[in-house]
């Protein structure tokens, strides 16, 4: 069952930038040196094994544990708790304890997990200690913590806990401080303004029917656009040319940082070469 301990966050390197978005994965929340940080962890094998609960028909794994976790209690799903729960962590003298399960919507259902039920006698003082986890985890701040695109998690303050049967034995530290937005890319309309306002219309032949060209394009870590690929291409090759030349001409684009290195991010875009477009960004 090793798979379940994946993040489940896709990791994308092409990203749309008017597709369709996988919804990001609320984190788990961990308190350390009364900080509130996010973390993706993982709950014991023990949970995930289906000889200790019946259900009729499992189609996915997460039936069971969700089943193992709640007793069988009817609990919701949303598309940002892929899980089916959320935990809550504690890391007290560099030992790291779970403290609770709840359910998706907890606030409206106020399902959680029985810790006493589940984890018996290693229970004390309504926590117990995580000695199940081995591995080196990414960490958020959680007031910092945003999603590129709804699908990748970016925070200027990023972590690495490296834990060893739950103790906490090394810290690393990311600087992410370079990582900026800019406004075309957080603006459609600003964006999509210079793009219809810069192509060059006088020099385009005319068509009876919308041509749209698809490019994908992302940038170096000074924000400059200095790759564009063409996915969807024209018959025409003026179309294609004067696609490529107008993106390359965006002045600023995002620069993401993650783990301290430079993410680069291919963003993907259609460009319609019309008369309606012409007539609505007319100068």
């Amino acid at each position: 069952m090793i798979w379940k301990k994946y993040i489940l966050i896709k990791l994308f390197i092409s990203i749309g930038f008017f597709g369709i978005y996988a919804t990001p994965q609320i984190p788990d929340k961990l308190v350390y040196k009364g900080n509130i940080l996010a973390v993706y962890l993982y709950l014991p094998d023990e949970f995930y094994k289906s000889d200790t609960v019946s259900i009729d028909k499992i189609y996915y794994i997460n039936n069971i544990l969700i089943a193992n976790l709640f007793g069988g209690k009817q609990t919701c799903t949303t598309t940002d708790c892929g899980r089916g729960y959320h935990a809550t962590w504690k890391i007290i003298k560099k030992q790291l304890y779970l403290t609770g399960i709840y359910s998706c919507c907890y606030y409206e259902d106020s399902i959680k997990a029985d810790l006493t039920s589940l984890f018996k006698e290693k229970v004390v003082g309504g926590k117990v200690k995580a000695n199940w986890i081995n591995s080196k985890n990414i960490v958020y701040d959680r007031k910092e913590l945003s999603f590129l695109n709804h699908e990748i998690p970016v925070s200027i303050k990023e972590f690495e806990f490296e834990f060893l049967e739950g103790k906490l034995v090394n810290i690393k530290t990311f600087d992410n401080s370079k990582t900026r937005q800019s406004t075309y890319s957080q603006n459609n309309g600003t964006l999509l303004n210079f793009i219809y306002t810069t192509i060059d219309w006088d020099n385009l032949p005319k068509q009876n029917d919308p041509i749209d060209v698809i490019v994908a394009f992302s940038a170096n870590e000074d924000g400059k656009i200095d790759e564009v690929v063409i996915k969807q291409r024209s018959d025409n090759e003026i179309f294609n040319e004067e696609a490529v030349r107008v993106i390359k001409l965006i002045p600023d684009w995002d620069v993401i940082y993650i783990q301290g290195k430079h993410f680069r991010t291919q963003w993907i875009i259609p460009i319609e070469f019309s008369e309606k477009k012409r007539k609505e960004y007319e100068k």
